[in-house]
Parts: structure tokens; sequence; C-alpha cells
């Protein structure tokens, strides 16, 4: 429970690459447009396997992507004014 894994499952022709994420407790297959990937070799399994874990915990997955927050931040600013920033100070607004 709570563990990242990765395993290459033989098949009749390869190896299917397959992770698990740290909050589900199903496998997941790599996939390639929605198709499961095999590969020639149990290595060649467990690099896809653990490159699409990597993807997944260091990717948009759980980071937010830092260009949507600016922008979201710059049209809250616009609306609202100047926001909290900078250890909590509090910026006075003056509303024209």
């Amino acid at each position: 429970m709570n563990d990242a894994e990765i395993r290459a499952v033989p098949e009749s022709n390869g190896f299917r690459a397959e992770f698990k994420k740290i909050h589900r407790s199903e496998w997941e297959a790599v996939c390639q447009n929605g198709q499961p990937q095999l590969f020639d070799t149990k290595d060649q399994a467990e690099v896809a396997a653990y490159r699409a874990l990597m993807k997944h915990l260091f990717g948009d997955g759980i980071v937010r992507d830092g260009e949507k927050a600016s922008a979201a931040l710059s049209q809250a600013e616009e609306r609202f004014g100047k926001l909290l920033r900078g250890g909590g100070k509090t910026v006075a607004v003056e509303r024209r």
C-alpha cells in the first residue's frame, strides 16, 4: 500500500510494461495512443514502466503548471487588485 511499483508482464510475443501509482491499487499498462505497448525484452519493458511512472510523479499529473497559475493570478489581480504576496504582508488597495 502506498508504494509506487513497476513490472514487466510476459506476453506470448514480448513483455507488457506496467506501473502502479502511489494512490491506486491497480496496475496500469504503458500505452501509446491508447494501445498497450509490447517490448522485446524484460529490461526494455521495465525501463518504459519506470519512465511512465516518473512522468506521472513529476509531470503535469500532480504538479500544477506555473504558466497556468501565473495567468490565473494575473486575472485575479486585474479583477480584485493586488493579492497577498511575500510572507503574508498586506497590501493596501485603492479603488478608483
